[in-house]
């Protein structure tokens, strides 16, 4: 089955025995995209909080001071790429300014872990669920997305793949590959 990657603007609207199934594509995408946004939102400060609240014992336990005020940063700049390692790693060299080598080598360690496990593991698996993507799929969308479009990629790269996941489940179900193809298009 030939597929364009080509839109042809002078297609006209599919015949009306096919245009459910164009009604019906446009609804499923409309389905999968409004609330899964807001899913990768809420994954996405989810993380952030369990991050900063996790780094943020590591501050207080290694004694940095203003401890909280750092764990409040931290949990803000944790949506941020980069941000949480911004914050804790100036954390770090204000304890070794102190000439706390040992806590600061420490917390270091402990929030690089944090953080790798948290951007890594937990945040694809949230995301995930929340668009009902598979774990993988949910961190190639997330990474995707975050190099793709900055930022703003982050949210919207899992709703672009499961989007993506929907469309190709439609092209490649039984019979139904047809109908989606525009009538000029079908051989």
């Amino acid at each position: 089955m030939p597929c364009s990657a080509t839109v042809n603007a002078s297609a006209h609207i599919p015949e009306p025995s096919r245009r459910g199934s164009w009604e019906t594509l446009a609804h499923d995408l409309r389905t999968v995209s409004s609330p899964r946004s807001g899913g990768t939102v809420a994954g996405t400060v989810l993380v952030a909080l369990g991050e900063g609240t996790l780094i943020g014992i590591g501050y207080a336990l290694a004694g940095v001071p203003r401890a909280f005020l750092f764990a409040v940063l931290t949990v803000g700049f944790a949506m941020l790429p980069f941000g949480a390692w911004a914050i804790f790693t100036v954390a770090t060299v204000v304890l070794l300014l102190q000439g706390a080598v040992a806590a600061g080598a420490i917390l270091f360690a402990a929030a690089v872990g944090i953080m790798l496990i948290g951007d890594n593991f937990v945040q694809p698996a949230l995301i995930g669920n929340s668009v009902r993507l598979p774990f993988l799929l949910a961190f190639v969308g997330t990474f995707g997305g975050l190099e793709t479009l900055g930022l703003v990629g982050l949210f919207l790269g899992p709703v672009v793949m499961a989007i993506l996941i929907l469309v190709w489940q439609e092209a490649m179900a039984p019979g139904a590959a047809e109908p989606l193809l525009p009538p000029d298009r079908v051989n």
